[in-house]
């Protein structure tokens, strides 16, 4: 019985751990978009270059599935703001200090 209580709590700790780490794994990339989201306020002439990067690869993925288009567009956002993250975090950061000094 004594061994049957350690397993649980094993698999426990285990579940624990994983919804831990999914946990974060998820604020990460939340956190990652909303920071590219902030950058491309922050930066208009940037903001034109990747929408219309973005147009050219939609009109590329016209043949497919409405379902696919939208899953190969988040994956194309989520991966330049992953590509972009150290960048963009300090460029935002930079641009929130412009902003404050202005006021």
């Amino acid at each position: 019985m004594e061994h049957v209580s350690w397993l649980l709590a094993g698999v426990f700790a285990f579940a624990a751990f994983w919804q831990f780490s999914a946990a974060r794994s998820t604020y990460r990339k939340l956190n990652t978009l909303n920071e590219y989201t902030q950058f491309l306020f922050f930066q208009p002439k940037v903001y034109n270059d990747h929408r219309e990067k973005f147009l050219g690869f939609v009109a590329e993925k016209s043949t497919a599935s409405v379902s696919d288009q939208a899953m190969a567009s988040y994956q194309a956002i989520e991966n330049v703001a992953i590509e972009l993250e150290d960048k963009i975090l300090v460029a935002n950061v930079a641009s929130r200090g412009q902003r404050q000094e202005s006021r």
